[in-house]
């Protein structure tokens, strides 16, 4: 596959990483040359193509080792999850909800938050 500027701004939009720390991470002063190269204003470069290699081979091996899984039951040691995971609305953890419908987990906070943001439009559609 040959890089291009497209999917270094997917993969970068993907981990949430800015195009400074990006540029910082491999060696360039911020973030000029590297929303330059996504735009496709400057080609990709062996060289360039090089280091995002490298720190992307980095980045993918330190989220696969912190990747942890929270569980109210024992789990067994082999497992199909059937269900998509989602981000909660407020809060921006990954669950797996039981239900499709669900937009929030589970927290005291976050459904409070939730039902005084439904509120709030229901009232400003209401105008």
């Amino acid at each position: 596959m040959a890089l291009n500027g497209q999917y270094i701004k997917k993969w970068r939009k993907a981990r949430h990483i800015s195009a400074r720390e990006l540029g910082l991470a491999l060696g360039y002063r911020g973030r000029e040359y590297i929303k330059k190269l996504e735009s496709g204003y400057f080609p990709v470069t062996p060289k360039f193509a090089a280091r995002f290699e490298t720190f992307k081979h980095q980045v993918q091996a330190r989220e696969y080792r912190e990747r942890k899984i929270q569980t109210r039951f024992a789990l067994p040691p082999k497992i199909k999850i059937l269900a998509r995971p989602r981000r909660c609305a407020i809060c921006r953890e990954w669950f797996i909800f039981p239900n499709a419908s669900d937009r929030v987990c589970t927290d005291r906070k976050c459904k409070r938050a939730y039902a005084r943001r439904l509120d709030a439009r229901q009232t400003k559609a209401a105008r």
